[in-house]
Order: structure tokens, then sequence, then C-alpha cells
């Protein structure tokens, strides 16, 4: 028989094979909402069990990596991962043996200095993004709740919520764009956030809610 076409054959063998232990598409189903698997989202509808499930952290944004209760125990981990500095501290250990010929203030003044030094630089850093966190949560943005759209603060857009975003505004979450004032329901997103790449994106509403303009067409929107 020929190599390609018996090639071909455990090619086939093979595809068959993952076919057989492939999962029924049932299986995923019931796994949605779990880890690793797509999110169950009520629109217009935060209140509902399932996505008050997913409410549970919020929408509020943190980015820093220290606390005032864990700042100093955490920054000295931190230096004290680096081979440099765990060199110099086991040297200044040494240097307090009589037989050491340095002294002990010779190694732990620089020590204690560039330690210090950086850990200042981390918690400044650290501090800077703090404010940065407190500015993005208290964005405004006008979302949908007791039928009128109403202005509150990024920290508390629930799952489920309508957001309306106006022009050069930015997203305060991820977003699936229902509507937009285009009659054929496009918008242009600019994701230089995320990815640095300035050039628009084209986003298209799904059909069944392009008509949805009107704060009365929300009313009974529940899917």
């Amino acid at each position: 028989m020929p190599r390609e076409k018996l090639r071909g054959i455990l090619f086939r063998k093979l595809f068959s094979l993952g076919v057989c232990f492939r999962h029924s598409s049932g299986e995923d189903h019931a796994r949605i909402g779990q880890k690793g698997y797509s999110r169950v989202v009520y629109c217009n509808d935060p209140d509902n069990p399932e996505s008050i499930q997913l409410n549970y952290r919020g929408n509020y944004v943190s980015t820093t990596k220290y606390t005032a209760a864990n700042f100093i125990p955490k920054s000295l981990s931190e230096q004290f991962r680096r081979v440099a500095n765990i060199y110099f501290l086991v040297v200044a250990c040494v240097s307090f043996s009589p037989l050491a010929p340095y002294s002990a203030p010779s190694i732990l003044v620089p020590l204690i200095v560039v330690i210090g030094a950086t850990m200042a630089k981390e918690g400044v850093e650290d501090w800077r993004r703090r404010k940065q966190d407190i500015e993005a949560n208290n964005r405004k943005v006008m979302v949908y709740r007791n039928y009128t759209f109403t202005e509150t603060k990024w920290k508390n857009v629930r799952v489920g919520d309508l957001v309306k975003v106006y022009k050069n505004e930015y997203f305060p979450a991820d977003l699936l764009l229902l509507s937009s004032n285009y009659e054929d329901g496009v918008c242009y997103v600019e994701t230089m956030n995320l990815d640095g790449e300035t050039n628009l994106k084209l986003k298209h509403s799904l059909e069944e809610t392009a008509v949805l303009r009107d704060e009365d067409h929300f009313r009974d929107l529940k899917r």
C-alpha cells in the first residue's frame, strides 16, 4: 500500500479516536457558569440569583500590590528574593565575628540604604497606582435602573446592568453592544489601552436589540 494512503488512514483513525472522547454538548452546557466555562448573564436583571453570584466581587478595580498592613513584611520578602541582597546579608552576619577582616557597619549601612531606597520607591509607585484606582472606580457612568438611566460610579456597576456610553467615553467594564444611535447598529471602539492599537474597531449590535434606543424600550427587556 502506498505510504501516502497509509498515512491518510492513520490520521483518519486518530481523528475518529479524538471524536469518541469529545464531551457531548449537553455536558458542556451543564458546566456553563463554572470555572473555565462561559457565564450566563441576565440582561437588565442584576438582582437575579445567578447574576448575584457573579457580582460577589463587584466592579471594583484594584491594581495595588501592597496594603498598609502587609507593606513592610511583603516588601522585605520581595527584596530578599534577590540573590545579591541575600549574599550581602550573609556577609554582614559574618562581619560580626572578631576574625572578620571588615567591620559590620561597612556592610550593613550600604545594604540598609539600598533596601530602604528600593522599598520607598515601591511604596511611592504603589500609592500612585492606588490613586489611579480611586479615580477609575469613582468615574461616572449612566446605568439603567428604576426604568431610567441614572448616573452612578464605575465601582457600582453590576453584572446584567444596561450601560449607556457616550462618544469618547471609557468603558467601565466588558460590555455587549445592544444598540447604538446609528441605524445599522454599529459603533467604533478604540482598544489602545488593551493592545496599543489606535485604529478603531467596528462593532455590530445584536439584530434583536438594535431597535432599542429609548428608555421605554428597555423597560421589559429581561433575557
